[in-house]
């Protein structure tokens, strides 16, 4: 596997971490036991500012390097692009919920559950077309020589969870996941 396929792979293991601890928290909050919402409120940050800013548009440049040169998949891809949309919109909702449970913002439980849900399974259905299907179709059409023109286009951001530097704001964060 290319080492930028296996750098998506590898941001959507990390994502799906994420993802198991955002679904523990709903469970808490839909049976309404302590949920900890500040913890929840950084997992969102994370989203959006690591897979809704770098990793999307790191898919984005494969995907449309691969539908200007393949015709292979091109429906599902263009889908996902589309997704790719409209995500970031989704996180910034589930985003301003957060802050205002947080400040005591009158909302209801129903509501944030809701949208907690709702995002937990897009991006869940979303990462599983990329992995079981476009993935598999991109790593064996692509050659070097692709993957070298893809590469040329990319500009690396590291990733402030799960990369080789922690950040401070996400240090609780990674202690909730891995624990």
């Amino acid at each position: 596997m290319n080492h930028i396929l296996n750098k998506l792979h590898e941001d959507h293991k990390n994502i799906s971490k994420l993802l198991s601890f955002l679904e523990h928290q709903l469970y808490l909050l839909e049976k309404c036991e302590n949920s900890d919402l500040s913890t929840t409120l950084d997992a969102i940050k994370y989203m959006k500012e690591y897979p809704d800013n770098v990793h999307h548009p790191l898919e984005n440049i494969v995907f449309k390097y691969f539908l200007d040169h393949h015709e292979q998949a091109r429906e599902e891809i263009t889908e996902l692009l589309h997704e790719h949309e409209g995500m970031p919109i989704l996180t910034e909702n589930l985003l301003r919920m957060l802050e205002g449970a947080l400040a005591d913002v009158p909302q209801k439980r129903e509501e944030l559950c809701s949208c907690l849900k709702k995002y937990i399974s897009i991006q869940k259905e979303h990462m599983q077309q990329e992995e079981a299907y476009v993935y598999p179709i991109l790593n064996s059409i692509l050659d070097e020589n692709d993957w070298e023109k893809i590469d040329n286009e990319l500009a690396h951001m590291a990733d402030p969870l799960f990369g080789k530097s922690l950040e401070k704001t996400y240090q609780g964060l990674l202690l909730q996941i891995i624990s």
